[in-house]
């Protein structure tokens, strides 16, 4: 029984300290380090990526290019249901019609973590998302995070 509760203890405290030092499945929005912007909350992130209010940054004047993945990943799965509150279906359904209503291109499609960090880095009007783990020392100087998601 002792043994049972120690492991218990253990597992709990590993991941709450995995969590606290930003491990875990943690998703990171992403945008270029140009963009002025230095936080935003989910509801605002959904807003800029979906492009519902503005299709501009504020300060920078540029386009906003939300970026997403080719292929479903967990980042995505997480993305579109925590932030998006939407299915993958749902966010197609969404870019078609805007893409046949008023000529708007959709979001970029990218293949990887390592792929969207070089996108969101070369592209000042870009915003992603990314797992946590993905984002290296070097990317932290190419790309600023402005939100973190918890899984």
């Amino acid at each position: 029984m002792k043994k049972i509760i120690l492991l218990v203890v253990t597992t709990i405290i590993l991941s709450s300290f995995t969590k606290f030092m930003g491990g875990g499945n943690d998703l990171l929005i992403i945008v270029n380090k140009e963009n002025s912007v230095t936080t935003l909350s989910e509801s605002e992130v959904k807003l800029y990526w979906m492009r519902k209010i503005k299709k501009r940054w504020p300060d920078i004047n540029k386009n906003i290019r939300p970026a997403d993945y080719k292929s479903k990943t967990a980042a995505q799965t997480t993305f579109y249901s925590k932030v998006l509150g939407l299915t993958a279906s749902d966010v197609e359904t969404y870019f078609t019609q805007k893409q046949y209503d008023s000529a708007e291109k959709p979001q970029d499609k990218l293949t990887s973590d390592a792929e969207m960090v070089n996108f969101v880095a070369n592209e000042v009007g870009a915003i992603g998302f990314i797992n946590a783990s993905s984002l290296s020392d070097a990317d932290k100087t190419r790309v600023k995070v402005v939100c973190t998601v918890s899984n």
